[in-house]
């Protein structure tokens, strides 16, 4: 081997430079308008609910692609941001540079933290059925305009797993699991309850399905500086997500600082109390994302 690249080296030299060359050149003269505007008219084209801009496109050698200000927004209403990054990396697999299947990997930079993984398709074409997995670091929500989806702010720091099986036009349609956990952070109440416009809490764990247009909160823990609570049940989506249908119970387990901490008349306090019932306090959402109904029972 070391002789044949002994005999060889003028001409490995050469393939060097060439590639060299050739690299430099297709970084210089890279279409980046083309494809910029190649992948947003295929968002356009798609019948998928979202539309997707961005703002540069640039190659990530050695095989990839660099998006900057890459953005996915409602069609419907352009406002409604579902997802941003500052920097998106996408790059194909060995199978798609050998083989030809469709398999891609990515890496974005979004809200002071990082999300990656890789989507593999069924056929080779973006519109192809597809599954994916993503693994979250470090996403401040804060940063996130849930306002304009749910109709509420929610602050913490979000780390977990998402996988996800099915079409970017019928999202809803596809099936998916989530194990996520959002630690030291403040969730905004969009109707207040027991007199509180929000609850501070160190940290959230959620583990969620997704089948059959329904997503199945299996496990929803929260442990906070003045209680604990759980929840569960279903949410049933709709095109527009802050009309999707609440059917969830919980309970909530006051810390005894809660209630110093709680405003409102003693009258106030000593109802809470009395209904207590082992420590706990039961109560059932419906309505929707935007419009929750919340009553104790």
């Amino acid at each position: 081997m070391k002789q044949l690249i002994r005999k060889n080296q003028k001409w490995f030299g050469y393939m060097l430079y060439a590639v060299i060359i050739t690299a430099g050149l297709l970084y210089l003269r890279f279409p980046s308008g083309l494809i910029k505007d190649y992948l947003e008219t295929r968002g356009e084209r798609s019948n998928s609910p979202f539309s997707v801009s961005i703002g540069q496109v640039s190659p990530s050698l050695p095989f990839g692609l660099k998006l900057q200000e890459a953005r996915v927004a409602q069609r419907a209403n352009p406002n409604k941001i579902i997802f941003q990054a500052d920097r998106f990396f996408i790059k194909p697999t060995i199978g798609t540079l050998l083989v030809g299947n469709l398999n891609l990997c990515f890496e974005g930079l979004a809200y002071d933290g990082v999300l990656e993984g890789c989507a593999n398709f069924i056929e080779k074409s973006l519109q192809a059925p597809f599954s994916t997995s993503i693994v979250l670091k470090d996403i401040r929500l804060g940063k996130y305009d849930l306002r304009s989806l749910i109709g509420r702010h929610v602050e913490g720091t979000l780390h977990g797993t998402v996988a996800y099986n099915g079409k970017n036009d019928l999202f809803v349609e596809g099936s998916g699991e989530a194990d996520l956990r959002l630690s030291d952070g403040r969730l905004e109440l969009l109707q207040p309850i027991l007199s509180l416009d929000s609850i501070d809490f160190n940290q959230v764990s959620v583990k969620m399905a997704l089948q059959n247009r329904k997503i199945n909160l299996t496990q929803v823990a929260l442990e906070g500086p003045n209680m604990r609570g759980t929840l569960s049940g279903i949410i049933s989506l709709q095109k527009d997500i802050g009309k999707s249908r609440l059917d969830l119970r919980g309970t909530i387990e006051p810390f005894a600082d809660f209630f110093k901490r709680l405003p409102g008349t003693r009258d106030t306090v000593k109802l809470f109390q009395r209904r207590l019932k082992r420590g706990t306090l039961s109560f059932i959402i419906r309505g929707t994302l935007t419009e929750p109904s919340i009553q104790f029972t």
